[in-house]
């Protein structure tokens, strides 16, 4: 485990009251090698400058924040390993869910203690600057290079190199896709799954499933992974993907009801108000006693400035479900408006 006192570190942030208290936290945790930077072009530049073992930035920073710095680290070979830690007063779960795929190591939401800090630190300490870490990410990007090149068997070997150290759902992703083109479906299956098992949030994975699936004939669980698969996508307003997953199962079952409800959400965001309302109408003939695709439909007629066809849209959507409090308050809000006009 690397020594806290050998380990250069950037700490980058505008808020100077937390970037001292980090400060403050990490000299007693014996780190001294601690350089600062007030804002995000200067903390890039100070990484480009002192090669720190480990980034602490602010996420929310002017001109240049925290994600901003982590892409262009995670784009240059000289850093794209490094840890990189975000620390901000306040977040979301789509922010988590962007900071993940950017590449963040942890992130630390203010207010967090000195036992917290050391907790991610001592992990990454232990895991991400060991040698044995840097020796499995070797085989990793070989096994990479040779399965791009097709030499899928030296590539199963690399990847079989970096499994005895760490558990990785991109390498178990991998290995199923070489299982795959081999034709080894179920082998391809059993590691496409522990690929997910490891990370459940791992769209590529239950789409390579369904493709599987598709191939075996089976299509209920084609349809049930490409689901699975286009709701990540969705919550993770990858619009274009999720898009063309929902789709998928259209062909495989024109009378889903979710896929059409996904549709419109996904074309409401996209400001394509009338293919939203559309999608929309086309869930509610499948199944027109669904709160929530009512309560949808309202809101787009409201976004389409329609506020008859969206009160008479929440009024179906609370005589399903009088309980239904968030369409009561977009009726009443409707009300007033009119009274007001």
């Amino acid at each position: 485990m690397a020594i806290p006192g050998d380990i250069k570190i950037a700490l980058i942030g505008t808020n100077a009251v937390y970037r001292k208290n980090l400060r403050d936290m990490l000299s007693m945790l014996g780190y001294r090698n601690i350089e600062i930077a007030k804002d995000g072009p200067s903390g890039w530049e100070l990484i480009k400058r002192i090669d720190p073992g480990i980034v602490l930035s602010e996420w929310d920073m002017p001109e240049m924040n925290g994600i901003a710095i982590l892409k262009l680290m995670r784009r240059d070979p000289e850093l794209t390993d490094t840890p990189f830690l975000l620390w901000t007063a306040q977040i979301t779960k789509t922010d988590v869910i962007k900071a993940g795929e950017s590449g963040v190591n942890a992130i630390l939401v203010e207010p967090f203690d000195i036992e917290f800090l050391e907790t991610k630190l001592r992990i990454i300490s232990e895991f991400e600057l060991s040698p044995t870490t840097k020796q499995a990410k070797l085989h990793m990007e070989r096994g990479e290079r040779l399965m791009r090149s097709g030499q899928y068997d030296k590539a199963l070997v690399e990847y079989k190199h970096v499994l005895d150290v760490l558990e990785s759902a991109e390498v178990y992703y991998n290995i199923g896709y070489i299982m795959t083109a081999k034709g080894q479906y179920d082998e391809a299956l059993a590691a496409f799954r522990k690929a997910t098992q490891i990370n459940q949030m791992f769209a590529k994975a239950y789409k390579a499933m369904a493709d599987i699936y598709l191939q075996l004939g089976d299509k209920i669980q084609a349809q049930k992974y490409l689901q699975m698969a286009g709701d990540i996508f969705l919550e993770r307003e990858m619009h274009e993907s999720a898009e063309g997953i929902f789709n998928e199962i259209l062909k495989l079952n024109p009378d889903t009801i979710n896929v059409y409800n996904s549709l419109g959400i996904i074309y409401r965001r996209q400001n394509r108000i009338e293919d939203a309302i559309a999608n929309y109408q086309k869930a509610l003939k499948i199944d027109p006693n669904d709160e929530n695709i009512h309560f949808n439909l309202g809101r787009a007629f409201l976004d389409m400035n329609n506020p008859q066809m969206a009160k008479k849209s929440f009024m179906s959507a609370l005589s399903i479900n009088p309980h239904f409090d968030i369409a009561r308050g977009m009726l009443e809000a409707i009300e007033s408006s009119n009274k007001i006009d």
